[in-house]
């Protein structure tokens, strides 16, 4: 487990189309805990056309406000699992997006 890395929750983001109407991109930089996938977890993702990459795990399910798309490592990612734990932890497992268009937009 890496300790104290930093993840930034997208909370909003722009549509390419329209970015003079575009609401605000929301930010929210947290501090978590790296965990690899689980090898059961990355095969069964594997068959439904998943690819998880990092197991992100943060101190407060409360700072976890339904983002879809984070920023981790200098790179985009989709957040595709999410599990509350019973120390009030939740682990945000995801997956890297290939490109701007590939992100999931949250409303």
């Amino acid at each position: 487990m890496i300790r104290a890395s930093v993840v930034t929750l997208i909370k909003t983001l722009p549509d390419p189309v329209g970015v003079y109407e575009a609401p605000p991109v929301v930010e929210t930089e947290l501090y978590c805990d790296v965990e690899s996938v689980k090898r059961s977890e990355f095969y069964e993702a594997r068959n439904h056309g998943l690819k998880p990459e990092w197991v992100l795990v943060l101190s407060d399910y409360a700072d976890y406000e339904g983002q879809t798309v984070c920023k981790f490592e200098g790179a985009y990612y989709n957040i595709i699992r999410t599990y509350t734990r019973n120390d009030h932890a939740i682990e945000l497992t995801i997956e890297r997006a290939n490109n701007y268009d590939d992100l999931q937009r949250s409303n």
